[in-house]
């Protein structure tokens, strides 16, 4: 399966649709997401939908203003709209009988209203125990190395992203091609380049997609390079590489665990004691936080509904602006 995602900037032109229908049909997406078509869809002549086998589509809810981010898909592959929002949408996909989860995300320039779309965010993830990938222009960076500019990325924006990545326990996926997916096409002193849209899952979802890969594509007809994604099924995957969660310190069972298991005897030089060791710590976080921490929170989370409610709104799964 692909996914492809692109902030267009404006796909109302000829120029814009030639370049997007000729990268569906080099890429074959099964979904794609558009930012910042700038029209209406009803505007997009049904000819040019059909030319690129687009059949279905959803649009977020951003009233008074017309919606800002599209999902389009055709029939080959089936998608069911669970969440729809200003910043983002969320759809479902059953593979191999096991339900999937896609979000498509275009975030506010405002790190104020970002944080509803981190609210939004866990409360789907916490709601919905499955593989989960988030793909999009989040208008914000993790630090500084994520920005090329005469000024650093504001720090509340920075730890903002940083604390909902950490709460959900969720992996950055390298972007193959650029380091950087935007620029302000200034030179010299003016320029900026920022590393603004990226795909970001769970180890759920590296589990069930044996390859995933993040591919930046050529950029034409916008400032934003398109982002593909590539989950290829024949690819077995390779062990995770072990990541310590700062979350994890702030748990009562973290200091007995590392105890217990760096006091585990081990025979052998001073240097192989020491690998060992080091070995019997990591196997036990891995085992910890997927069978006790990662439950856990999930089950605290979903016992406290009364929570959801302080978030501002109530979701509903459907909007007025999805076609079947």
């Amino acid at each position: 399966m692909k996914i492809i995602f692109w902030n267009i900037r404006g796909i109302g032109n000829n120029d814009s649709r030639i370049a997007f229908r000729d990268m569906c049909h080099s890429n074959t997406p099964s979904l794609v997401f558009i930012v910042e078509p700038m029209v209406i869809y009803d505007s997009i002549p049904s000819w040019f939908w059909n030319n690129i086998r687009v059949t279905k589509y959803c649009l977020n809810k951003r009233e008074p203003f017309i919606p800002n981010l599209w999902a389009v898909w055709g029939p080959e592959v089936d998608f069911t709209v669970i969440f729809v929002s200003s910043q983002c949408l969320v759809l479902e996909h059953v593979y191999k009988g096991t339900k999937t989860y896609i979000a498509g995300v275009y975030a506010s320039t405002s790190y104020i209203l970002r944080r509803q779309l981190w609210a939004d965010l866990t409360m789907l993830h916490t709601t919905f125990v499955a593989p989960w990938i988030f793909v999009g222009d989040f208008n914000a960076v993790l630090r500084a190395h994520e920005k090329r500019g005469r000024r650093l990325p504001p720090s509340l924006s920075c730890n903002d992203f940083l604390s909902w990545s950490n709460a959900n326990l969720l992996l950055h996926l390298n972007t193959n091609g650029v380091q950087y997916t935007w620029n302000n096409g200034r030179l010299d002193t003016d320029s900026v380049f920022l590393r603004l849209d990226r795909a970001i899952c769970n180890e759920a979802w590296l589990d069930c997609w044996g390859g995933t890969s993040c591919t930046a594509l050529l950029r034409t007809q916008s400032d934003h390079h398109p982002l593909l994604l590539h989950m290829d099924i024949s690819v077995v995957r390779r062990a995770a590489t072990f990541k310590n969660f700062k979350a994890w310190t702030a748990h009562d069972e973290c200091r007995p665990l590392v105890l217990s298991s760096w006091q585990k005897p081990v025979v052998g030089s001073s240097m192989h004691k020491l690998q060992s060791k080091l070995l019997n710590v990591k196997n036990a976080f891995r085992i910890w936080n997927k069978s006790i921490l990662f439950m856990g929170t999930i089950l605290g989370r979903k016992s406290k509904k009364s929570e959801f409610y302080l978030w501002g709104q109530e979701y509903s799964l459907f909007s007025s602006s999805c076609s079947h």
